[in-house]
């Protein structure tokens, strides 16, 4: 082994690190803590060392140096940050690693941590989904047991070095070595494992072909409701890094099914009502109402699900707006925050402009929540510490107004003349977008009676 590389064996994580947020043991603590100082320093001699060299790097050298260096580059608890820039640094020299190095460190790194626990939805020698779960009903049970991959706190950085740089015309070879820990990570009982297994597939689907997918019927197998695949991640609910995890899993599913399925189809239409109707509504709206946090995160990710289904929303319209409505209306014994205001109107606005010909019947809904939430909003302490943040609320506010008038252009001489006719000077700010623009036929004797500059 060259000089450099036997600095390697001290920069194995312990395993301790794995629940580390749970440790009481102060013993334990401090000593995780020198070791975290400890290897900062020895990534930086070891980058020193690997500048002085100038011959080339055998294939298992490269994989020895890959697999050591990669945990430290991102933000878990046994990297600090000079380790982090060290590692990046290093790293510069595999930024294009080939399929040869990456089937290395999944041959000899990867599968041999979850060979204890095979993924009983799996043919571990191709990657295919199995018909029927490996060992029996009670698989998925006896597949939590003696994980010892989670005792190796480097693994899902391992997993997610390899997937961010596997090129597509590669995944046919190394699909069968990298599929079964990306979905073990995914169908994981603990949410923070679920969240690094939907990020990996996040960044898989960017690169995988469609037809890999399809073939091997992993596509099917990340939909499917009766695993804790994609979908099911949005009934992981009550842990704290829920949020992290729902809005990651939408956003992840709905490139999922836009990659796998065509425009236009049946079948992209069902699968994305199932994303809405049974994922959203009727299991993170339903069973998280109480969590502000967990709303907001699904609310975040609605807009680009919502231009998916385009005017398919209409089903889902007395679902989505009470509930886009609701955070409006002010509470004084739990203020909404400002953020859920804000994002709620954009969610909102999305559902008024892809679904215009059915929104007349809820405007008289949408406008009460938006004249309440823009009457609070006058009372509002200048000096508080997010007045940018309601000048960016009010500002959404005008937008969906306006929004709302180009949809239902008849809004404008009904409901907001007599908004004007109520009190003039709070709501002609609101409202001023509205009377200005494209529509100056309709609008001129509405500008002329109220005078709105």
């Amino acid at each position: 082994m060259p000089p450099s590389l036997a600095l390697l064996s001290s920069l194995h994580i312990p395993h301790e690190f794995s629940g580390y947020e749970k440790l009481e043991d102060e013993q334990i603590i401090q000593r995780l803590q020198r070791w975290k100082c400890d290897a900062s320093q020895v990534l930086f001699e070891l980058k020193t060392l690997l500048n002085q060299r100038d011959e080339n790097l055998s294939l298992e050298d490269q994989a020895e140096i890959v697999v050591s260096i990669v945990p430290f580059g991102r933000e878990d608890p046994w990297v600090v940050p000079t380790a982090r820039e060290t590692s990046t640094d290093i790293l510069q020299r595999f930024r294009e690693p080939d399929i040869h190095l990456l089937k290395r460190i999944l041959t000899y790194n990867v599968k041999p941590l979850f060979l204890s626990t095979p993924h009983p939805s799996l043919n571990l020698s191709t990657g295919r989904r199995l018909p029927r779960l490996a060992g029996g009903s009670m698989a998925s049970q006896d597949y939590y047991e003696e994980q010892t991959w989670k005792e190796h706190p480097e693994t899902a950085s391992l997993v997610s070095f390899v997937v961010t740089n596997i090129r597509s015309e590669d995944y046919e070879d190394l699909w069968h070595l990298v599929i079964p820990s990306v979905m073990s990570l995914l169908d994981d009982y603990e949410v923070r494992y679920k969240i690094k297994g939907v990020r990996i597939v996040s960044e898989m689907l960017q690169k995988v072909p469609k037809a890999l997918l399809k073939r091997t019927g992993i596509d099917g197998l990340l939909l499917s409701p009766s695993i804790q695949s994609l979908n099911n991640c949005l009934g992981h609910l009550k842990d704290p890094e829920s949020p992290e995890l729902v809005r990651a899993a939408i956003s992840a599913t709905l490139s999922l099914i836009l990659l796998t399925t065509e425009h236009g189809t049946a079948q992209r239409f069902d699968q994305l009502c199932a994303l809405l109707g049974d994922g959203i509504i009727g299991t993170a709206w339903l069973y998280a109402s109480d969590s502000c946090e967990v709303i907001l995160a699904t609310i975040e990710a609605l807009p680009p699900l919502l231009k998916a289904l385009g005017i398919g929303i209409a089903r889902y319209l007395k679902a989505l707006i009470p509930q886009l409505v609701h955070p409006l209306y002010p509470n004084s014994v739990r203020p909404t925050p400002v953020v859920l205001q804000k994002h709620s109107l954009i969610a909102l606005v999305t559902v008024i402009n892809e679904c215009s010909p059915r929104i007349g019947r809820w405007k008289g809904t949408i406008l009460d929540g938006v004249g309440r939430c823009w009457v609070a909003l006058q009372d509002v302490d200048p000096n508080r510490n997010d007045e940018g943040a309601c000048e960016e609320l009010k500002e959404q506010l005008r937008s969906t107004c306006l929004q709302l008038a180009n949809a239902c252009p008849s809004i404008i001489q009904g409901e907001y003349e007599r908004f004007l006719a109520v009190n003039h000077e709070m709501f002609s700010d609101l409202l001023k977008p509205a009377f200005e623009g494209d529509r100056k036929e309709d609008k001129e004797r509405a500008v002329q009676s109220h005078g709105i500059s």
